[in-house]
């Protein structure tokens, strides 16, 4: 059974184009910003995080793996990914 709780051991933010930063605590908040907010649609990472956050949803993934394909798929569109503990850019 996969680690089906609901937030991550640690944030993180992201920067839109728009100027807004949007905090995510969780692959539900992973998976909205996948599908609604996200400034270049059919990534090969973004899709594969789509899919792990459905199959977090469906209990069949740990939450930490979803959140690492989530870091992947923003790296890709190049989406400016923070450290909420420090403030600083997350690194490889």
């Amino acid at each position: 059974m996969s680690d089906h709780s609901a937030f991550w051991k640690k944030p993180i933010s992201i920067d839109l184009d728009t100027g807004e930063r949007l905090v995510l605590r969780s692959p539900q908040d992973a998976l909205y910003a996948l599908v609604s907010d996200w400034p270049v649609n059919g990534g090969v990472h973004q899709q594969r995080a789509i899919d792990f956050c459905r199959a977090w949803l469906a209990g069949r993934m740990p939450a930490e793996t979803v959140r690492q394909a989530f870091v992947l798929a923003a790296l890709e569109a190049g989406i400016p990914i923070n450290d909420d503990e420090d403030g600083t850019k997350a690194r490889l």
